[in-house]
């Protein structure tokens, strides 16, 4: 059986990751590895690894931006 990541959801800590009380989808369908960082303007840039069918979730990288308030929304 295998697992497959789906919702790759985006997630805010206030208290130093105590807790997470906000959080985003990023990409519905199945999704791999990711990293974040931080970008010059102060956005936040994610390099994940996505699919669209279940058994797929390397068909390619994708790099998205978002800002601090699309996440708090």
């Amino acid at each position: 059986v295998a697992l497959v990541r789906e919702r790759l959801t985006v997630r805010l800590s206030m208290d130093g990751g105590a807790s997470w009380p906000v959080s985003r989808v990023l990409h519905e369908g199945p999704a791999a590895y990711s990293a974040l960082a931080l970008l010059s303007d102060g956005a936040v840039g994610c390099l994940y690894e996505q699919g669209e069918q279940a058994l797929l979730p390397y068909d390619r990288l994708t790099f998205a931006t978002f800002t601090l308030g699309w996440l708090e929304r």
